[in-house]
């Protein structure tokens, strides 16, 4: 019996086919991509699932976006890449406000086992990193947020546009079949059985 493995542990390929493939306009993915982008390079790693779906809540009277595209976007941001991204942010955040800690003290304020030592993680971060992680994640998320989403959707559309021209070609060859003789008898016999 094999289990199931953690979406974070996919191949990046897997992910990005993953939205690609989605049933929505490109607008909609790419907006839902961007968000998710700037999500996931905020210091929210355990909640940010329930922030997707918090602005999406909030958002839905202004916009609306595919939030399947936003929760696997926030998978870039997991136990293996949470302390490079926030030690970028935490660097981003120091050219605007002051911040002395090295990255190996930065790496031990993130190592936690479960949900209390993930609070308790929280709780660090935000007393002994606070402003410069903060302010570089917000920084940071919005570079990025802000180039996700003309980069998925130009990238959207050409998948689309080269399916489309794929797509009458193929349907055109299956669709033309050599017309068959009509057995009337056999006609007679389906119509018996249909009506019966």
């Amino acid at each position: 019996m094999s289990s199931a493995k953690p979406a974070w542990t996919l191949n990046p390929r897997v992910l990005l086919r993953s939205i690609l493939m989605l049933d929505d306009s490109a607008h909609s993915i790419a907006l839902g991509t961007a968000i998710g982008m700037f999500i996931a390079l905020t210091p929210t790693v355990g909640i940010q699932m329930l922030l997707v779906v918090c602005v999406a809540f909030l958002t839905r009277p202004l916009f609306r976006f595919n939030q399947v595209a936003s929760l696997i976007t926030v998978y870039i941001s997991n136990p293996l890449t949470i302390v490079p991204i926030y030690w970028f942010d935490y660097k981003v955040g120091t050219l605007f406000v002051g911040g002395s800690l090295t990255q190996k003290d930065f790496a031990r304020i993130l190592e936690f086992e479960g949900f209390s030592g993930w609070w308790e993680t929280v709780k660090q971060l935000l007393l002994e990193v606070g402003s410069p992680l903060i302010i570089g994640s917000l920084v940071v998320g919005t570079f990025f947020g802000l180039i996700t989403y003309p980069i998925m959707l130009r990238l959207l559309k050409h998948l689309r546009r080269s399916k489309s021209t794929d797509g009458p070609e193929d349907s055109a060859e299956q669709s033309v079949r050599p017309a068959q003789p009509i057995d009337s008898e056999q006609s007679m016999k389906s119509v018996h059985l249909h009506s019966s």
